[in-house]
């Protein structure tokens, strides 16, 4: 689709919207904060829960023209051993959820994609798969499935290692 067919707000409602989520985020996620003052791009970290606990993840949230009319884009830039993540040995992880794409709607938040992306660390769903052999090993080899996530975390999930992408 292109940006005609998605539709954009008009420049006045784009800076409001703008300046609105800038307000959320510092208010809500003060680990988030624009790139270069610039309002359509964020970076910060996530800090694990659940499998997760203690992980230091570094997410870029990136507003395009469309937004709110489409989700921000994510960029994971840590390796992370989760179902519903791609593992990020050939590139930056990518993320299943549903809020990034068919579920999001334009009256919600960038607060609220980095929410959900809490609540996937605290709640991976190995039934709705991205990564194929983490949920397979998390139903069936649980053991295994957390001696490799405590190895990501070792490994990819550290503030030294975030430190890189800040």
């Amino acid at each position: 689709m292109s940006t005609e067919e998605i539709g954009v707000l008009p420049d006045s409602l784009w800076s409001r919207r703008l300046a609105k989520e800038y307000a959320l985020i510092r208010n809500y996620e003060p680990t988030f904060s624009p790139v270069n003052g610039d309002l359509t791009h964020y970076k910060g970290t996530i800090i694990g829960t659940g499998y997760y606990e203690g992980g230091v993840f570094v997410t870029d949230l990136i507003l395009e023209r469309t937004f709110p009319f489409t989700p921000p884009k994510v960029l994971w830039h840590t390796r992370i051993w989760h179902p519903n993540f791609t593992d990020g040995d050939d590139g930056p992880p990518r993320v299943c959820e549903s809020i990034l794409n068919k579920d999001w709607y334009a009256n919600m938040h960038v607060v609220a994609i980095i929410e959900a992306l809490k609540n996937l660390l605290a709640n991976p769903n190995p039934d709705d798969p991205l990564n194929v052999h983490a949920a397979f090993e998390m139903k069936n080899y649980p053991a295994r499935f957390l001696a490799r996530v405590n190895y990501y975390l070792r490994t990819f999930a550290t503030m030294e290692n975030a430190r890189r992408y800040l």
